[in-house]
């Protein structure tokens, strides 16, 4: 089981185009989407403003469907339009779908979070390796 959600961003970076969405610049250099194209998977780390702790997450294989298409008509007021992707993270093949700092996070784990996406080095216990389990 993993989560799905929306991600609302101004404006979908080119790289993530190219990169996960796998648009392709043609010689004109403009961004050409192609229906036959698969999009990649990827890890999307984050954190929430105004979180007082600043716990950093990281959602582990991820799929974005493409941004959606809005516009509206110009008024008097400017009113930023925002793209939209629906996200979905599955469990990786170990069965990781998520990870997040916590009180006790080193300092080396936590400021080096967005340099790598981070991989768990210990495997926890399961509930009937613990002996809680049932048979």
């Amino acid at each position: 089981m993993g989560y799905e959600g929306d991600l609302e961003l101004a404006m979908v970076p080119e790289s993530f185009r190219t990169d996960v969405l796998n648009e392709s610049l043609d010689t004109n250099q403009v961004l050409v989407e192609n229906a036959n194209v698969e999009t990649a998977n990827f890890a999307l780390l984050f954190e929430f403003d105004g979180d007082v702790k600043k716990i950093r997450h990281v959602l582990y294989n991820c799929s974005a469907a493409r941004p959606n298409i809005e516009s509206s008509t110009n008024e008097e007021e400017i009113e930023v339009q925002t793209e939209t992707l629906a996200l979905t993270a599955a469990p990786l093949a170990n069965g990781y779908v998520k990870a997040r700092t916590g009180d006790s996070t080193t300092d080396e784990v936590y400021n080096g979070w967005y340099g790598a996406v981070y991989m768990p080095t210990t495997a926890s216990t399961s509930t009937s390796e613990a002996g809680g389990g049932t048979a």
